[in-house]
């Protein structure tokens, strides 16, 4: 009997360690390396008010200053664009649909009527 009270105890105790997940709270953003241009929740352009929206990863202190961004002229009013993050977003807030960001063709020198392609891959 005490040989089947410790097989029965052995059995919880496997199955209840077998559901144990440890999660590393401090996860670095990937894809943001010093020359990479990062994952984005998502991009938009806009013909209307010439702009550029951008959506981000955010743990509450993400700001439009903490991004540069390049851009390539491709010829005949075509322009490339990429953002890369300067500065990294320590706050510890969930914003789990990130902070968009919008700028100005003319912030980024692009002309009002260009056509406009952005680099960075978008997803999560």
């Amino acid at each position: 009997m005490t040989r089947l009270a410790f097989l029965a105890a052995s059995g919880v105790a496997a199955a209840m360690l077998g559901g144990c997940v440890i999660v590393d709270a401090d996860v670095r953003e990937s894809g943001w390396g010093a020359r990479e241009f990062g994952y984005l929740y998502g991009a938009e352009v806009s013909g209307r008010d010439p702009e550029v929206t951008i959506t981000v990863r955010s743990n509450g202190c993400t700001q439009k200053s903490d991004f540069d961004y390049v851009v390539r002229h491709r010829g005949d009013d075509e322009f490339d664009i990429g953002f890369r993050r300067e500065r990294d977003d320590n706050c510890k807030a969930l914003v789990p649909d990130g902070r968009r960001m919008t700028w100005s063709f003319a912030e980024l020198g692009i002309p009002r009527n260009a056509r406009v392609m952005i680099l960075n891959p978008v997803g999560r």
